[in-house]
Formats: C-alpha cells, sequence, structure tokens
C-alpha cells in the first residue's frame, strides 16, 4: 500500500509530472495512429477497366445515392423519365420498359406519380439497396472498401490507449487530492481532451480504404477528359465519376437544375424586399414639397402624394 502512496509518479512535483503525462500522451496518440489499421495503404492500384461500370464507380464514390443519382439520370436520357423544374415524372410517351434492366424498371414504376427531385432520389435509393450488395461485394474482394475488421481493430487500439491515458491521469489525481492538492484542473483537462480525441479519431466511419481512394483519383484523372467533352456515350461514366455536378450547363442541365436550384431567383426576391423596405422608410412622402422628386424616387412608389399639394 505504502509503495502506491510514495514512489516516484506518486511524489513527482506537479509541472514535472504533466510533462512526463503530456510525453506520455503524445507517444500513446503516435502509437494509435500508426496501429489504426488499413493494409491497403501500400498496395499497387488495380488496373482500369476497359469498359468500366458506371454503376459500379457511382458506387465506389457515392454508395447506394450514387447509383440512384445514375439510374435516374439513366431513365431521363432514355426517354423514360422527364424533369419540369425541380419535378420528376414519367414522360407520357416512354419507350417499352421491357427494355429496361430490372433495378431501372423497379425505379421507373416506383415514380408512377410525379415528386420534388429530392423525393424521387430518396425513392430510387431505397429501390437500389438490394441491387447495391453486389458491388459492395465485389468492391470488399478488391479491398476498395474499408473492412469491418479493420474499424473493430481500431476501435481495440484506441480502448487501451484510453485506459492508459485514464489510468496514468486518474492514479495522479487521486493521489494529488489525497493530499489535499486541488490545483488538478489543468490535469484533467488534457486527460479529457485527450481521449475524447483518441475515441473519436479510432471510431471515424472510413469507407473507402486507402487502395479505394487512391483507385477512384486515378479513375477521375484518367476520364477528366470526358467531363469537358461530354460525349453522349459516356455520360453516365462522367456523372458516376464526378457526381451531377458535371451536368450543369450541358444538354442535361436540366437535371442538375433540379437538385442545384440557381439561387439568383432567391436573391432577386430578397433584393426587391430590400428595395421596397428602404423606399418605404426613407422620406417615405412624410414631406412632398419636392413634387417630382418624390414621384421618380423608388420607381414611383410615393404616388401618394400626387394630391398632397391641394
Amino acid at each position: 500500500m505504502d509503495a502506491l502512496l510514495h514512489n516516484p509518479v506518486a511524489d513527482m512535483y506537479g509541472p514535472n509530472f504533466l510533462l512526463l503525462y503530456g510525453t506520455v500522451i503524445v507517444a500513446t496518440l503516435l502509437l494509435c495512429e500508426r496501429l489504426v489499421q488499413d493494409p491497403t495503404k501500400n498496395q499497387p492500384l488495380p488496373l482500369i477497366p476497359a469498359e468500366p461500370d458506371p454503376y459500379k464507380i457511382a458506387y465506389l464514390r457515392s454508395q447506394a445515392t450514387g447509383v440512384a443519382h445514375l439510374v435516374l439520370f439513366n431513365l431521363i436520357q432514355q426517354g423514360y423519365l422527364q424533369v419540369s423544374e425541380q419535378t420528376i415524372s414519367q414522360a407520357p410517351n416512354h419507350p417499352d420498359t421491357s427494355n429496361l434492366q430490372p433495378v431501372e424498371r423497379q425505379v421507373f414504376e416506383r415514380l408512377s406519380e410525379p415528386a420534388t427531385a429530392k423525393t424521387s432520389l430518396w425513392l430510387a435509393t431505397q429501390c437500389v439497396q438490394s441491387f447495391c450488395k453486389a458491388y459492395q461485394e465485389q468492391l470488399h474482394n478488391e479491398q476498395l472498401l474499408y473492412g469491418a475488421k479493420w474499424q473493430e481493430w481500431n476501435i481495440k487500439v484506441g480502448l487501451v490507449g484510453a485506459m492508459l491515458i485514464f489510468g496514468l491521469g486518474g492514479y495522479k489525481l487521486l493521489i494529488a487530492l489525497g493530499k489535499g492538492r486541488y490545483n488538478v484542473g489543468f490535469l484533467i483537462i488534457i486527460g479529457v481532451s485527450s481521449i475524447i480525441y483518441l475515441l473519436w479519431f479510432v471510431s471515424q466511419h472510413k469507407f473507402l480504404s486507402h487502395l479505394g481512394k487512391r483507385y477512384l483519383q486515378q479513375l477521375q484523372t484518367t476520364f477528366a477528359q470526358l467531363r469537358e467533352t461530354s460525349i453522349l456515350s459516356n455520360n453516365l461514366l462522367v456523372v458516376a465519376l464526378f457526381g451531377v455536378e458535371s451536368l450543369a450547363g450541358t444538354t442535361y442541365d436540366s437535371y442538375y437544375k433540379a437538385f442545384f436550384p440557381p439561387a439568383y431567383s432567391r436573391t432577386s426576391s430578397r433584393s426587391n424586399r430590400s428595395s421596397s423596405s428602404s423606399c418605404s422608410s426613407s422620406s417615405g412622402c412624410s414631406s412632398c414639397s419636392s413634387g417630382s422628386s418624390c414621384g421618380s424616387s423608388c420607381g414611383g412608389g410615393c404616388g401618394g402624394c400626387g394630391g398632397g399639394g391641394d
């Protein structure tokens, strides 16, 4: 018992212990960061296929939402769906649905009634969930997605590190309080802060592995020219790689605007309200001695002064 109360750590002067504690915390954080697992860091990049699957790439980039966007856009591109401002609906004279893939037909039938772009995307995302499982399995096998086992290992590493920081800091805190020393605020702050940061760091949900991130970047670099040329046959691949934003200013700009409506209309509306408010709050016809100046100010908004001279 005496050894717990009197030893180099227990008897260490406060500032000296804080220096030691800080060193232990930094060393623990660096070690945990090194132990956080991603076996794909040094793996070579896979070869780019001659004909990449846009749906597989869309899932790699944006998961089920990316696939849903691609299905919607493909249906619009083939004339099955149409876009009117921020509403997506079935086209009146759409082609025969027997030519559609099962997932495309399911999304098309789900949109039997016109819906907003966001609602349509949500409905499509629900439809493609089962369709995405095959791509998820393929990408996991290729180690392009972050494995669940790696995440479990990271949590264990974080918990061990947190216990080390908590154990050393808690031990010194109890010794200090037992000796009647209560100036332990800084000790508590750095201990709690480091534990919170460590647990946050190791528990971050990662979708792509290091290899997956590099592979996606390689794909985007390789096919970057498609985004500029907007070759019709590769529109699906462009959207899969770069998202709906890549359609801005193209033939399918309406689909882009359905999800990213232009802001100028709202800005213009706010400007008009501000102008109207400014007009009414200025001298506001309280003095009509200037006559014509009142009529010309604010675009004639003070027309009520016309009879003020009588």
